[in-house]
């Protein structure tokens, strides 16, 4: 067997090398004309955002005439909707309190929250809100919103949750203005605006600002404008979090009256505006003078300005909404006195980054899965008992347990979202890896002794030993409805990813890592499960190191900008050193992590059912150690891709494309620098990770269906009965994992994702909290125990819905309080509790098995 796979790896690492350069398509924005606006002379500085899926459009000025012919500033209150965006039928529905103008707009529960503004004479401090209603055909008005603290116009306004921002302006003497408020609107505040300190640089007004994602959560960007000395260019981002202003990359060029909206997970498009330039010579020239048409892209992560675009016509004052699949423009400034009613339509052009994927491409991911085949085909001539289809007649090397573990945990999402997550943030997650050797102890000495003296295929059949069989079926249903929910995501995010940077489409890639790896996990049982995961781990380190290697390589000082760019943006951080528990802060990590650890080595059946294909106990121990050996250096690799990533793209931040999600930011960077030939060895690597742990939660789910269930109530079955029903599972479990994926496809993944981390605390604190209780108490018993899991779950419940805990705490309020609470509802109710052999202050005197 080792022969034949290291001639198969040998064959992996030739073929790469015949390369050639790969190729990527351009990005940015396809315009053209999209109707114009209700008013034939144009508006500019106009209300203007999508209601109840209708376009609204209210108040805005123009001039009745040119300036140079004395022409007057007219501002407008009549309030105008499209409700279909291909035919722009404007419909007059209702009037505003008064006329208005440069107020700012924020979208708010299916409407608008409109603040301030002018009448043309007065400065408001109204706040009020308008929502179209398509059964009335009218907008109504609601005007309860406490007024601004003075009256304001010109300012920038966005929304993060439940707050409103409010920043700069114009009082009513025309005064720019340094002010920097929020207003709470979450049910239990008492609605009045709150004064922050404003940002660190000159007072303005005309200023763009919006919220968008850090990399880890929202913040407020807030760009240009113009003060006392004239237009300005700096910008600045403020952390809602740390209630803190921090100055940020400033703009290639000033803005003013600019339009800005976020795209994507962390960009954000600044449309035109006024640079300034010529601007006291702007009305003498009349037509010859034009705003920039310069689009604007700022990225937040690598906090990098570059040129994304240029519009038709520049304006200032045009407001962009998105209406949706497109970016509408408007209105605006020509120039001064001079308004357009065209709307300009902008849409983010596909822009799909794809590799060159060639022949040599395709041979090396054909040559990868053709060898998975044969290994499995191997393996399958091997197999006779379900103790050999199950835990391999128990003969893996320690070592290849060891990797196997390590490759089942590694899903492609983890091979792709941890450099992600470092790209964005720094290597605070990194300092799970310290944790290791808090739970490796523990799970070697007093957990993994009372396995092996079981010598069953599931792990939850001690449950049943030491409690009842209702502990046992718990946390068989509980891992089996976390399986079955990970193996769905494990195979579409990665599709997703996939097919956005290769010529599959994402079904595609759905089905092809679907079938193969129900397959090969059918064919050739645990035993080849385990041996195809040691060839995915190589070749996921492989791939993961060529990433880096090329990541650096394209860094203009390369190796060496690794480090001082790195350390300048504290990108190697681990993470603040605080208590605070609604954050990612490095205590919480840890703290989380221990929990997390103990409960994926004990209560996580893919894991045991590795350890336990070993031959002895020592085995046993030393492949837990031996995941820990191979955890390390991956943890090293994958973070330190990630930071390699961020140079790279901050050194080069025109190469990136805002319609990437950040977890797709790989697969990109795979389509944008791999040669052709190592670009396949990487989409291997990819398809490795997704498949090694599909394998593993379909292997392990059968298992315990056979064992814990099937076992269970079908009685006097032959050993070849049981291995038959194990596979017959695989099949079944293999196709409900593939058709889980595709119906995701037709859903809104993200919070699918979402819901799926935070009721893994749940799961694994939960069932590692009974694991414990029957090891380390004597008074556990059968009823407190499941009392104690019970209670978890709704205390979960209780924190996740009304607290702001961070998720990274869930496994351990899981694990504690069913632990807790499962100990005291033993010693008051009365329950079945096996003891002898059965907890660590009675294994020594039972275990019979002998250390090697």
């Amino acid at each position: 067997m080792q022969r034949y796979l290291k001639k198969y790896l040998l064959v992996l690492c030739v073929v790469p090398c015949m390369i050639i350069p790969a190729k990527a398509t351009a990005q940015g924005l396809s315009w053209d004309k999209s109707g114009d606006l209700p008013v034939k002379e144009g508006l500019s500085h106009a209300i203007a955002g999508v209601s109840n899926g209708a376009l609204i459009i209210a108040g805005g000025n123009n001039f009745d005439r040119p300036i140079l012919e004395g022409g007057q500033k007219v501002v407008y209150d009549r309030i105008y909707v499209a409700k279909d965006e291909n035919t722009k039928e404007w419909i007059e529905a209702g009037r505003l309190p008064a006329p208005v103008a440069n107020a700012a707009v924020v979208s708010l529960d299916g409407g608008l929250l409109v603040l301030g503004g002018t009448d043309g004479k007065t400065t408001s401090d109204r706040v009020f809100f308008l929502k179209w209603t398509p059964s009335s055909g009218s907008v109504g008005i609601d005007t309860i919103f406490p007024r601004l603290p003075m009256a304001l116009a010109s300012l920038s306004a966005a929304r993060i949750g439940h707050h409103i921002y409010i920043a700069g302006g114009q009082d009513g003497n025309n005064n720019p203005q340094q002010l920097f408020w929020r207003l709470d609107l979450s049910p239990e505040s008492n609605r009045q605006w709150q004064s922050l300190p404003a940002w660190p640089g000159a007072a303005r007004f005309g200023a763009a600002m919006t919220a968008q994602s850090n990399g880890e959560y929202d913040c407020l960007y807030f760009f240009g404008g113009k003060g006392a000395a004239g237009y300005l260019k700096d910008a600045f981002s403020y952390d809602t979090r740390r209630n803190k202003w921090k100055p940020v990359e400033a703009l290639p060029r000033a803005a003013f009256y600019s339009s800005l909206i976020p795209i994507g997970q962390t960009h954000i498009l600044l449309f035109s505006g006024s640079d300034g330039h010529d601007a006291e010579r702007a009305v003498e020239l009349q037509g010859n003078y034009h705003m920039t048409k310069e689009v604007l892209a700022y990225h937040t992560i690598t906090n990098t300005w570059t040129t994304f675009s240029h519009m038709p016509a520049g304006v200032a004052g045009a407001a962009v909404v998105r209406w949706n699949s497109r970016l509408l423009l408007a209105g605006g400034e020509l120039r001064p006195g001079v308004r357009t009613s065209q709307i300009q339509a902008a849409t983010l052009q596909a822009s799909q980054q794809k590799s060159k994927f060639g022949w040599i491409d395709y041979s090396t991911l054909v040559l990868y899965l053709v060898g998975l085949g044969l290994m499995s085909f191997y393996f399958s001539k091997k197999k006779q008992s379900s103790g050999d289809y199950l835990l391999g007649s128990k003969n893996i090397p320690y070592w290849a347990a060891g990797i196997s573990i390590m490759a089942t945990q590694v899903s492609a999402i983890g091979f792709m979202s941890i450099p992600a997550k470092a790209y964005a943030v720094n290597w605070a997650y990194f300092a799970g890896v310290f944790t290791w050797f808090i739970a490796v102890p523990v799970v070697t000495r007093a957990y993994i002794p009372f396995i092996r003296k079981i010598n069953v295929a599931s792990a939850y059949h001690y449950l049943e030993e030491r409690f009842n069989s209702g502990a046992r079926l718990f946390a068989a249903s509980v891992f089996v409805l976390f399986q079955l929910a990970r193996m769905g995501l494990v195979l579409y995010l990665p599709s997703l990813a996939l097919s956005a940077v290769t010529p599959l489409d994402t079904i595609t890639c759905i089905l092809i890592m679907g079938v193969l790896s129900t397959a090969y996990t059918v064919v050739g049982g645990i035993e080849a499960v385990i041996w195809i995961e040691v060839a995915q781990a190589i070749l996921l380190f492989g791939g993961a190191i060529v990433c880096i290697v090329l990541a650096i390589a394209g860094l203009k000082g390369g190796l060496g900008d690794f480090f001082t760019q790195g350390i300048a943006d504290h990108k190697f951080s681990l993470g603040e050193a605080n208590w605070d528990f609604a954050s990612s802060s490095l205590l919480v990590i840890l703290v989380g992590n221990i929990f997390i650890r103990l409960g994926n080595l004990t209560s996580d059946q893919a894991v045991v059912q590795r350890y336990m294909t070993t031959s002895s106990l020592k085995q046993a121990q030393r492949s837990v150690w031996a995941d820990v050996a191979v955890s390390i250096p991956w943890a090293l690799v994958v973070y330190g891709l990630g930071t390699a990533l961020y140079i790279y793209y901050k050194q080069h931040p025109d190469q990136l494309n805002p319609g990437i999600a950040s977890d797709g930011i790989l697969p990109m960077f795979i389509a944008q620098r791999a040669p052709v030939g190592l670009s396949g060895l990487i989409i291997a690597a990819i398809f490795a990770a997704s498949m090694s742990t599909l394998e593993g939660s379909i292997h392990s789910v059968a298992t315990i269906f056979t064992t814990d269930f099937y076992g269970r109530f079908k009685k006097n079955i032959t050993q070849k009965q049981t291995a038959r029903v194990a596979k017959i599972a695989t099949v079944i479990l293999g196709a409900f994992a593939t058709g889980l994926s595709l119906v995701l496809v037709f859903m809104d993944v993200n919070s699918i994702l979402d819901v799926f981390q935070e009721i893994t605390g749940l799961f694994i604190g939960a069932s590692t909290a009974l694991f414990m209780l029957g090891i380390f108490t004597r008074k556990a018993n059968a009823t407190g125990a499941l009392i104690g899991a019970v209670s978890s779950g709704l205390i979960l419940y209780l924190v996740k819905t009304m607290t702001p805990l961070s998720f990274w705490l869930y496994s351990a309020i899981g694990f504690l309080s069913c632990y807790i609470i499962g100990y005291i509802a033993s010693c008051i109710f009365p329950g079945r509790r096996g003891l002898q052999g059965l907890t660590y202050y009675s294994i020594n005197d039972h275990l019979k098995e002998k250390e090697k």
